[in-house]
């Protein structure tokens, strides 16, 4: 080719279908006029265009270079005009350029290497020999679902041709796949030069009219199979049958059959719509004639004349049965691929909506094994256990009878001591996670055991309790209320209305209701007049990754749920009221039954504040005296890790007694009001005088939390330098407890020095383990957030700065992990002895507080005396900044 040619790029971010069609047009560009292009492209499929012979590399920014956007108007008028889909990129061509390209085959142009040739294909890795296959493509893309059959009629012709031949599964990660069974599973295992590697090697294709129909005319056959790839296409009545099919293929279209497509394809885009404020949800876009789920068209062709087309090349002679030996083979790489991570995908605005309507025909009937009435609470773990205990008793000081079942997630929730302490309330314990194995799920956390819990209790009637929930009366009676028989689901109000532009409603296909929303702490429920809505609640949460990103938890789960099948449930008129840390409920007659502590769940610390208003507080309070008594909180199985600690070579051994704590605060130029506000507090407490050096932040980075994460890093090691035992990392916009020096240093795992890392604000953390008398509890390590006021043993400090580059992360989350990767627990002071101050964060965070601040709380004396721990400042707490404690300048930043 000469340098004299004329320098085009061609450019379309089309679907990989349609670039296949453009590789076409740039063969016939060359074809038609050798030596007088030079030609580059700039598309979303790089792939399709390895080994192209046709490609010269030009640069966009070369004066001589002309960039072309490819378009395909000749689409819109392809049921008047008898042209194939590789005439439309020669047609724009042809008019931009002033030519006459002509199709010179009638296929793309796809090229392969001899090196990909030589390779094995996936299927042969796993099967360990040259095995004849099929692709399959069961599925499509969400913008476009009106090009999907149905996933069962293709398992019909996969189950057909069992032991003939052996279907390979693939499809694209985000798109709609489902699971075909006896299949080589390689969905989401293949990219797109890989897509193209496995036709290279494949005996046939059955599809839909997608881009793997192209592929299969565009890519060569390897050498022992007819040189025209056999390949079935579903069609339907979408694409006229001369703009798509290729002569050797079966295309299966129902053209001219039906109104909406006498005349030629009807190019609509979904069977329904998906909610997703695509313009292909609007009513021109939308399948006028749907059978089912499906379009009447699609809905007209059977797996029997499918598998009649199949056979014809089996007839014909152009494919051959497996032999046995190859089904063996076959069926040992179908084994092999049997689990898919592709199943457990996040589901998408576009695809939440398709495969809930897929799951809700596939919901079982009801089981008919359940019996009786009963209580389920969920209350695994230290702090719903405390709550749950309060619960429990109160239901049995009420004279209610009825059984309870206590659900919890593995033993580490609910040990055996903690059961044998409810056993005697009648309370059956159950682990989620063992009943689990006999009923999976995708996700099961903390809110998604609510409704699992509801669905495979042994109970037939089940009133769900939050742990945190206080009944006011016995609540045996809504069994028999005229509401609860009538609907056999009572729901209880939440504040405020529904919002109508929430999204979520429009993804499930339920329409917006101008209604209270649910409020999930009691829920009552007759599982067979409610299992079908009960399980799309359980699906719509074990898919929480996606939808506790529009709704929060599982409250609203049970109210689309419900909605979208139009299951009745009642709902007590009297509104929920708020007082200050719960929000009590009522019954149909008006009367308060239930008092949620949502805000303010009891722990056993016992420093929840006194609530207005709140029935039997006291009576509450004297279970948690009784639990503290007679429950060690789970500390005992962390007694072994804080022991150990100091016997760690790094850790500072005590001379004299005293424990040298050097404070630090980090803070930024822009804050300077803000700080001297909280030196001024902290030298109001009997910190007093001792020093506080402050750590600015002097860095060029420009992300903020990149910038507070290094001066975080700069103070440890300024603070590493001191020679003290702890370091004590303060932001610049606290409270302080008033006898914050005393409480600290009285501080049992501190004066024990066996704190490795703590936490002097607790921000509502979720605990592992409670120690009440030595005010401290042992931190979920993926609970942890907040680095208001931190404190770090040397070893914990050298360890951090070590490792400081592993992980990216801000310093709140850099430091749990450490902490697990060192084996030490994670304490946090109770009370909380800083209260966070509700000032404009410089990164954008979240606003929080400690809900256990407390600050005249003074605890007893019971550490070593206090010898001048920290050298006094002149006169009181002073900003002490010095140029070496700066950060340093960073290049390449």
């Amino acid at each position: 080719m000469g340098r004299r040619g004329k320098r085009i790029i061609l450019r379309s971010f089309y679907s990989p279908g349609d670039i296949v069609m453009l590789t076409a047009a740039v063969r016939d560009l060359h074809r038609c006029y050798p030596g007088r292009f030079l030609t580059d492209v700039r598309t979303s499929c790089p792939d399709l265009w390895e080994e192209n012979p046709y490609l010269t590399d030009l640069d966009e920014k070369d004066p001589r270079v002309e960039l072309i956007d490819c378009e395909c108007p000749l689409i819109n008028r392809c049921n008047q005009t008898p042209y194939h889909y590789l005439h439309g990129f020669t047609h724009w061509l042809n008019d931009r350029l002033g030519l006459r390209i002509t199709p010179t085959a009638f296929k793309g142009d796809i090229h392969i290497s001899p090196l990909e040739k030589s390779w094995y294909s996936q299927v042969q890795e796993l099967t360990g020999e040259d095995t004849p296959f099929w692709i399959i493509s069961a599925g499509g893309k969400y913008d476009v679902t009106i090009k999907w059959w149905d996933v069962e009629r293709y398992q019909a012709v996969v189950d057909h041709f069992r032991g003939r031949i052996q279907f390979v599964q693939v499809g694209e990660e985000g798109h709609y796949h489902p699971r075909l069974k006896g299949v080589i599973d390689l969905r989401g295992k293949t990219e797109l030069r890989e897509l193209v590697r496995l036709v290279y090697h494949a005996q046939g294709v059955l599809c839909s009219v997608t881009c793997l129909m192209h592929l299969a005319a565009a890519v060569e056959t390897k050498p022992g199979l007819p040189p025209n790839r056999p390949c079935v296409v579903v069609a339907g009545g979408r694409e006229p049958l001369h703009w798509e099919a290729y002569p050797h293929h079966q295309f299966i279209h129902t053209v001219g059959a039906l109104p909406c497509c006498k005349n030629g394809g009807c190019w609509r885009d979904r069977t329904h719509p998906l909610g997703d404020g695509d313009p292909r949800d609007e009513s021109e876009n939308l399948c006028l004639n749907v059978a089912g789920h499906l379009p009447k068209c699609m809905d007209m062709i059977a797996p029997a004349e499918v598998i009649s087309r199949i056979e014809a090349y089996f007839v014909g002679g152009a494919i051959q049965s497996l032999s046995p030996r190859q089904a063996k083979a076959a069926q040992k790489a179908v084994t092999a691929t049997r689990i898919n991570p592709f199943d457990d995908a996040p589901l998408s605005v576009r695809s939440v909506r398709t495969a809930s309507e897929r799951f809700i025909r596939k919901i079982p009937s009801y089981p008919g094994r359940y019996r009786g009435r009963g209580i389920v609470i969920c209350g695994g773990g230290v702090r719903f256990f405390t709550n749950a205990w309060v619960c429990i008793n109160r239901l049995r000081r009420l004279g209610c009878a009825l059984p309870i079942e206590l659900w919890h997630l593995g033993e580490r929730e609910l040990d055996l001591t903690m059961r044998r302490m409810v056993q005697p309330f009648g309370v059956r314990c159950i682990d989620g996670a063992e009943v689990r194995k006999e009923h999976p799920v995708r996700i099961l956390n903390g809110w998604e055991l609510k409704p699992y819990a509801i669905l495979y209790s042994r109970f037939k009637e089940v009133l769900l309790l939050d742990a945190d929930n206080v009944p006011v009366v016995d609540p045996e009676f809504l069994f028999e209320t005229p509401q609860f028989k009538a609907t056999g689901a009572v729901f209880w109000p939440d504040f405020k209305r529904l919002e109508p532009l929430r999204r979520v409603w429009a993804f499930c296909g339920v329409p917006y209701r101008k209604e209270p929303p649910f409020e999930s702490g009691q829920i009552l429920v007759d599982k067979e007049k409610c299992w079908r809505p009960l399980c799309l609640t359980m699906w719509y949460n074990e898919n929480s990754d996606f939808f506790y990103q529009h709704v929060y938890g599982d409250k609203e789960t049970f109210h689309l749920a419900f909605r979208k099948l139009n299951q009745p449930y009642a709902m007590p008129p009297k509104p929920i009221h708020r007082l200050p840390g719960a929000m009590c409920q009522y019954d149909f007659q008006g009367r308060r039954i239930f008092q949620h502590r949502n805000r303010d769940k009891w722990n056993l610390f016992l420093t929840n504040r006194r609530i207005k208003g709140f029935r039997h507080e006291a009576e509450c309070r004297s279970y948690l005296r009784q639990l503290r008594e007679t429950w060690d909180g789970g500390i005992n199985r962390f007694k072994s890790r804080l022991i150990a600690v100091p016997k760690r070579s790094t850790v500072p051994k005590p001379t004299d007694g005293e424990i040298r704590i050097e404070a630090w605060m980090v803070s930024c130029i822009e804050r300077r009001e803000q700080r001297k506000r909280t030196l001024k507090k902290l030298a109001a407490t009997d910190w007093g005088h001792r020093r506080v050096s402050l750590q600015l932040d002097c860095s060029r980075y420009k992300n903020r939390v990149l910038r507070i994460a290094h001066t975080h890093r700069q103070a440890l090691l300024n603070g590493l330098r001191s020679g003290a035992d702890y370091v004590l990392l303060l932001e610049d916009d606290l409270e302080f407890n008033r006898f914050f020096w005393h409480n600290l240093v009285n501080w049992r795992p501190l004066n024990a020095r066996t704190l490795a890392f703590g936490s002097l604000y607790n921000p509502d953390v979720n605990p592992l383990a409670c120690d009440v008398e030595n005010h401290f509890f042992v931190a979920e390590p993926n609970a942890v957030y907040g680095s208001q006021a931190l404190l770090l043993s040397m070893e914990m400090v050298r360890y951090t700065l070590k490792h400081w580059g592993t992980i990216q992360a801000p310093l709140d989350r850099k430091l749990p992990y450490f902490a697990v990767e060192l084996g030490v627990p994670i304490c946090y002071h109770a009370p909380s002895l800083i209260q966070h101050r509700p000032v404009e964060s410089t990164w954008g965070g979240t606003s929080h507080q400690a809900p256990d601040f407390d600050p005249l709380w003074k605890a007893a004396a019971n550490g070593p005396p206090d010898r001048n721990a920290s050298s006094p400042a002149s006169g009181k707490a002073q900003e002490k900044l010095s140029r070496d404690r700066r950060l340093p300048k960073r290049r390449n930043v």
